[in-house]
C-alpha cells in the first residue's frame, strides 16, 4: 500500500509539472502533495483529498479536494481553502476555480488578510493575472472578529474592491465608513496602501483642535513621497477665528547626513501682521576626512506667533553652521552663530545678534614631565545692532591655553595631583570709548589635590569613601575687561573642583582657595546604587567677585550637596542642594523618577533664590509628570506645574487614549495659566482617531505612516 501512495505522489508530481511548466513558459513547476490521488488518464483530470496542497512558484494553495482538468488547465477546489502569495498575503475561501497556474480564476465566500493586520471579505472575488483581485460586495476593517461580536467596531463597505499587489495599494468603490452597524460618511473613490507600504503618498491622520487664540480648528495632513530618501508633509489648518494656515515638515536622508525642516505660514487676520509664520531646520553632514558639520536655522515673522499657535514656549531663536573634527589627541571646531530674542524682556538691538568661534586644541603625554600636556588656541568674536556707546559694544577675543596634569599614588594609597595653566587673551573692542585699546591678559592657575580612596567589600555592597582637597590659587588680572560670557554664575556639586567656576574666560576666580569635599559611593550586590558629593569652599581673601545669590561669595562659600539613588525596582532619586552659612537651602532641585510595569511617574521640585542663575525673583516650582494604563486598553497620562510663590497652577495638561487592535483615540486637553512677559493664557484642546493597520503599519513601533487618498 506505501508503495503506491508513492507511485500516485511520484505520477501526480510529473503530471503538475507537466502544465505548470507549460502554462509558465518553461520556468517554473508545480509541486503537488495529498493523502490520496486519483489520475484519469483517458479523461486527463487528477482528483486529490484530504490535506492537498499546491506550490507554484511563490504562491501556495491549500484545500481539501481538487479537481484538475488537464485540457482546459484548470483547477477546482473545495474548501476550506486557504490561497497565500508570498509571506504576506492571504486568501481564504469556502471554493474556487482557478487556472493551472493559480494566477487567475474565481473564488466564493472569500476573504484575504494582508501582512496579519488588514482583512478584506467579499460574496466573490475574481483573481486575475497574478496581481489583481478583485473583489465584489466587499468590506474591510482591522478590527477583530468573533462569533460572539460578529460585527466590527468600524469597517469600510464598497461595491468592489481591488487589490493591487504588484503596487501594492487598495482601491475602493462606492465605500462606506461604518462605526458599528452606522454608516457615518460616504467616499466615492478611496485608495489606500496596503499594510505591507512602508511609505505612500496620501492624507494622514486627521485631528480635530481647539485653542484660546486659534479657535477650533481641522488639520488634515498630507504626505507626499519625494523618492526614496526624502519626503514632505503638507498640513492644512482651518479654525473657527479665521485663520488659515499651512504647515510643513520635510526630510532628506543622505548617505552621509540628514536635513530637517519644518514650518507653516498663515493668514492671521486677529493680528497686526496679517501674514505670520516659521521655520525650524536642522541638518548634519558627515563631510570626510573626520570633519562633521551641523547646521540649525530659526525663524518667525514675530515675538508671538510661536506662542499663539501652539508650536514652541522658547524665548530665544539660534541659528549656527558648525564645523568640527574630534580624533584622540586633537578637536578641532568652528562656529557662526546667530540669536534673536522673542521676548519683550531682551531688547535684540543689546543682545550680540551673531557670534563667531573656532577652537584648536592638543594633547600630549611628554615622557620628561610625565602626565597629559595639552594646548589649545581659540578666538570668537560678537557684534550687536546697536549702534551707542558701550550699549552697542562689539568685540574679538583671541586665547592660548598651555597645561598640565598628573597624579602620583603613594603606598598608603593617597593620589596627588597637581594641575597647572597659563591662559594669554587679548581683547579688542569697538563702540565702547571705555576701551579704547586693545587689551592683554596673562593668567596662570596652579592647583594640587589630595585624595584617599577607601574601600570597603562585603558580600552584599561595595563602598567607597574619598575624602578630597584641592588647592587652587590664581592672581588677579590687571586689567580688567567688559563681562560678556560670564554673566550667570553657579556653585553646585558639579563644579565643586573647577579650577574656574565662571563659565566663560572674560573673568577668571581669582584668589588662593581650598575646595574641600567628601564623595561617597555604595553599589549593592542586587543592583541598588547610591552616590554622593558634599563640600565648601574656603579663600583666604573674599575677592569680591561673586553676587550673594551666586552661592560662592565671601571667604567661605555656600555647602553644597548632590546625590543620587538608584533602585533595581526602577526608582532614581536625584537630589542637589545648597546651604547658605546658617544652614538654611538657598537652593533645591529634586528629581524623582519611578517606572514599573503600566505605570510611569518623574516629579521635580526647584527652590530658587532671587539672583541666583540669572533669575530675577526668588522661584518655588513644583511638576508632576505621569501615566498610568487603566485597563480594558485605557491609557491616561498628565502633567502638572505649581508655583508656589504665587501660590495657583501655572500649566496643566491631561490625554486620554484608547487603543486596540483596529483603532487608536487619542484626546488631550492642556492649559497655560501663567503668562510670560509676551504670552498670554490659553488653552489648547486637541482630539485624534486613528484606523489602526489601515493603510499604515501598526506592527511597527517606528514612524508610522496612516494615509488614503480620496
Amino acid at each position: 500500500m506505501i508503495a503506491l501512495f508513492k507511485l500516485a505522489g511520484a505520477l501526480a508530481f510529473l503530471f503538475l509539472a507537466s502544465f505548470a511548466t507549460a502554462n509558465a513558459q518553461g520556468k517554473k513547476q508545480a509541486l503537488l502533495t495529498a493523502d490520496r490521488l486519483v489520475f484519469t488518464s483517458g479523461y486527463n483530470t487528477l482528483n486529490a483529498s484530504g490535506n492537498v496542497i499546491i506550490q507554484f512558484g511563490t504562491t501556495r494553495l491549500e484545500a481539501q479536494s481538487i479537481h484538475y482538468d488537464r485540457y482546459n488547465n484548470t483547477i477546482r477546489a473545495e474548501g476550506p481553502l486557504q490561497l497565500t502569495d508570498g509571506e504576506r498575503v492571504t486568501v481564504l475561501a469556502s471554493f474556487a476555480e482557478l487556472t493551472g497556474d493559480l494566477k487567475q480564476g474565481v473564488l466564493k465566500s472569500a476573504r484575504i488578510v494582508l501582512d496579519s493586520q488588514m482583512q478584506l471579505s467579499a460574496v466573490k472575488f475574481v483573481r486575475k493575472d497574478g496581481r489583481y483581485n478583485q473583489l465584489f460586495k466587499a468590506a474591510t476593517s482591522t478590527c477583530s472578529v468573533s462569533v460572539a461580536e460578529p460585527t466590527p467596531l468600524w469597517q469600510i463597505r464598497a461595491t468592489r474592491i481591488i487589490h493591487d499587489e504588484e503596487l501594492r495599494q487598495i482601491f475602493f468603490e462606492s465605500a462606506q465608513l461604518r462605526i458599528g452597524k452606522v454608516s457615518i460618511a460616504y467616499l466615492p473613490r478611496l485608495r489606500v496602501p496596503d499594510p505591507r507600504v512602508k511609505r505612500a503618498n496620501g492624507f494622514l491622520v486627521p485631528e480635530v483642535v481647539s485653542s484660546s487664540y486659534l479657535g477650533a480648528g481641522f488639520n488634515a495632513p498630507y504626505f507626499i513621497t519625494l523618492g526614496d530618501y526624502a519626503d514632505v508633509t503638507l498640513t492644512p489648518y482651518i479654525y473657527s477665528s479665521g485663520i488659515a494656515t499651512l504647515g510643513f515638515d520635510f526630510r532628506r536622508r543622505f548617505v552621509s547626513g540628514a536635513l530637517d525642516a519644518t514650518g507653516s505660514i498663515s493668514r492671521d487676520p486677529l493680528s497686526a501682521n496679517l501674514w505670520r509664520g516659521y521655520i525650524l531646520a536642522t541638518g548634519n553632514f558627515k563631510l570626510g576626512n573626520g570633519l562633521r558639520s551641523d547646521m540649525q536655522l530659526e525663524l518667525v515673522s514675530d515675538s508671538t506667533y510661536l506662542s499663539n499657535h501652539g508650536v514652541d514656549s522658547k524665548q530665544r531663536l539660534e541659528s549656527y553652521i558648525q564645523l568640527s573634527r574630534t580624533e584622540r589627541q586633537s578637536y578641532f571646531g568652528a562656529e557662526l552663530a546667530g540669536f534673536h530674542s522673542v521676548s519683550t524682556a531682551i531688547s535684540n538691538t543689546t543682545i550680540p545678534w551673531a557670534i563667531t568661534d573656532a577652537t584648536m586644541r592638543r594633547r600630549w603625554q611628554p615622557a620628561m614631565l610625565g602626565g597629559q600636556l595639552g594646548f589649545s588656541l581659540s578666538t570668537s568674536g560678537f557684534v550687536r545692532r546697536d549702534t551707542t556707546d558701550i550699549t552697542g559694544r562689539d568685540g574679538v577675543r583671541v586665547s592660548a591655553v598651555t597645561d598640565w596634569r598628573r597624579d602620583w599614588i603613594n603606598g598608603s594609597g593617597v593620589i596627588f595631583s597637581t594641575q597647572a595653566e597659563i591662559h594669554g587673551d587679548r581683547y579688542s573692542y569697538s563702540q565702547d570709548t571705555t576701551n579704547p585699546t586693545a587689551v592683554t591678559n596673562v593668567t596662570p592657575i596652579a592647583a594640587a589635590g589630595f585624595r584617599l580612596p577607601m574601600l570597603r567589600n562585603s558580600e552584599k555592597a561595595t563602598e567607597v569613601l574619598e575624602p578630597r582637597i584641592q588647592l587652587v590659587w590664581t592672581p588677579g588680572n590687571a586689567t580688567t575687561v567688559p563681562n560678556e560670557d560670564s554673566q550667570l554664575v553657579e556653585f553646585e556639586a558639579s563644579n565643586l573642583f573647577s579650577l574656574n567656576r565662571f563659565p566663560g574666560i572674560d573673568v577668571y576666580e581669582s584668589g588662593a582657595r581650598a575646595n574641600v569635599g567628601i564623595t561617597y559611593s555604595h553599589r549593592s550586590t542586587k543592583g541598588a546604587r547610591l552616590e554622593g558629593v558634599v563640600g565648601q569652599v574656603f579663600r583666604l581673601t573674599d575677592p569680591g567677585q561673586f553676587p550673594m545669590a551666586s552661592s560662592s561669595s565671601g571667604t567661605s562659600s555656600y555647602l553644597v550637596f548632590g546625590g543620587q539613588l538608584s533602585l533595581p525596582s526602577r526608582l532614581r532619586l536625584v537630589q542637589r542642594m545648597v546651604f547658605d552659612t546658617s544652614f538654611n537651602i538657598a537652593r533645591n532641585e529634586t528629581g524623582l523618577f519611578y517606572k514599573k510595569g503600566n505605570f510611569n511617574m518623574e516629579s521635580s521640585y526647584l527652590w530658587l533664590v532671587s539672583g541666583a542663575a540669572g533669575n530675577t525673583t526668588t522661584r518655588s516650582d513644583w511638576v508632576v509628570d505621569g501615566g498610568i494604563d487603566l485597563g480594558n486598553k485605557w491609557r491616561t497620562e498628565a502633567s502638572w506645574r505649581y508655583d508656589f510663590i504665587n501660590a495657583t497652577t501655572s500649566e496643566a495638561a491631561v490625554a486620554l487614549t484608547y487603543r486596540n487592535d483596529c483603532i487608536k483615540v487619542d484626546l488631550s486637553l492642556s492649559r497655560q495659566f501663567a503668562s510670560s512677559s509676551n504670552v498670554a493664557p490659553s488653552t489648547s484642546l486637541g482630539l485624534q482617531v486613528s484606523l489602526e493597520g489601515f493603510g499604515s503599519r501598526a506592527d511597527s513601533p517606528a514612524y508610522n505612516r496612516k494615509c488614503a487618498d480620496f
